[in-house]
């Protein structure tokens, strides 16, 4: 064969094989969280103990995604059996205390663990936190330290304000500049957050070594918070904001559904399942892919009921197939050491209940607080 035909052929391959790649459909996990037990949904639901809300799922399925539920309260055998084969990890917004013994923290710190490990093993892992899952990022990767401080940040739609080296970043670098002139002129991102971490803590406490901000915004009084970020090192990204409100919620009228919102919402979908796609991992075959994927439950119809969420997805412990195995916990047990990258302070491995243990005094009852996010 002529070398000329040959690289043709080269060429032609190459371009098939970018094309499947850019064709494939990823599989994202995310993280259940809580039901509270005197709540509107164990009002109204029988034996519900987890949740997820629909727009993350139709959110991520918007962009060609599919998903699959991680069920809270599972030992680290589960967790690492999932890690291997899922293609990324959506930490959603929601109400739930970090300290919560084998909920949503626990989870989250053994999913991050993890992901640390394939990353440094070079498997390409993406994490993605919204508002509550963005503060989780920056508590885990903290060490379980808390450095958040309190906000007015309910029932915002604005701007994004971002840094002057905003395209320096992996979530700008490749961003349209007239989808960026409509992010930072319209009322694009919608906020709902009583906590939230600042440039000036970051750097107090060499965050800002770990992450980049890429963007800010200020609450209701005038306090100026980190509103986006991504990890240095790691393909790890935090949003105080809510990209799939725009596009799914439509329940509060100060959520934005202009054009602008939406395009929005659907450029931060878009860009992380394209992260997603560039992990090689699947499970082993289509058989155990559609026994886990999200199809195999029904949303239900919540805001009729008074939620906030449109639909949500609600799972029993059957479903989470606690009831056959017990409650396993969230602490590594004997299942493997937890796994921090060496030099970073990144956790201890024993699960969010051991950063405090509540009690009844009112000191305790102050430092839980701080420990609890709502974000609806």
């Amino acid at each position: 064969m002529q070398p000329h035909r040959l690289f043709g052929c080269v060429l032609v391959l190459g371009s098939l094989l970018l094309a499947a790649s850019a064709d494939s459909s990823p599989i994202i996990g995310v993280l259940t969280q809580e039901v509270f037990s005197n709540g509107l949904i164990s009002q109204h639901f029988e034996n519900k103990t987890s949740y997820i809300a629909a727009s993350y799922v139709k959110y991520l399925e918007s962009a060609g995604a599919r998903v699959v539920p991680i069920w809270i309260g599972r030992n680290r055998s589960y967790y690492e059996d999932l890690m291997h084969k899922i293609n990324g990890v959506l930490l959603p917004g929601g109400a739930t205390w970090f300290n919560q013994t084998n909920g949503y923290a626990d989870a989250g710190e053994h999913l991050l663990q993890l992901a640390l490990q394939l990353n440094d093993n070079g498997t390409f892992m993406p994490v993605w936190g919204t508002c509550l899952g963005m503060e989780l990022l920056a508590y885990k990767l903290a060490n379980g330290t808390d450095h958040r401080i309190n906000c007015r940040g309910t029932g915002m739609a604005l701007p994004m304000e971002l840094k002057e080296d905003y395209k320096q970043s992996r979530l700008f670098n490749a961003s349209n500049e007239a989808v960026v002139a409509l992010m930072v002129k319209e009322n694009v991102t919608y906020h709902w957050h009583q906590f939230c971490y600042t440039e000036a803590d970051f750097a107090r406490n060499l965050l800002n070594k770990s992450w980049r901000v890429v963007s800010v915004n200020s609450d209701l009084d005038g306090i100026e918070f980190i509103s986006a970020m991504e990890h240095t090192k790691y393909p790890f990204y935090g949003v105080q904001f809510h990209p799939e409100k725009p596009l799914f919620e439509f329940v509060k009228p100060s959520i934005p559904h202009s054009p602008a919102a939406v395009l929005s919402g659907q450029y931060f979908a878009d860009f992380f399942v394209n992260e997603a796609r560039k992990s090689p991992q699947s499970f082993a075959n289509a058989t155990e892919e559609a026994r886990v994927l999200i199809y195999n439950y029904k949303p239900e119809y919540t805001s009729i009921l008074g939620s906030t969420y449109v639909q949500q997805y609600l799972f029993t412990d059957k479903e989470m197939q606690l009831e056959e195995i017990g409650f396993e916990g969230g602490d590594d047990g004997d299942d493997g050491p937890s796994y921090f990258p060496p030099g970073h302070v990144y956790g201890d491995g024993n699960g969010a209940a051991a950063f405090l243990s509540l009690g009844t005094g009112p000191l305790l009852a102050s430092l839980a607080l701080r420990l609890f996010s709502i974000d609806f």
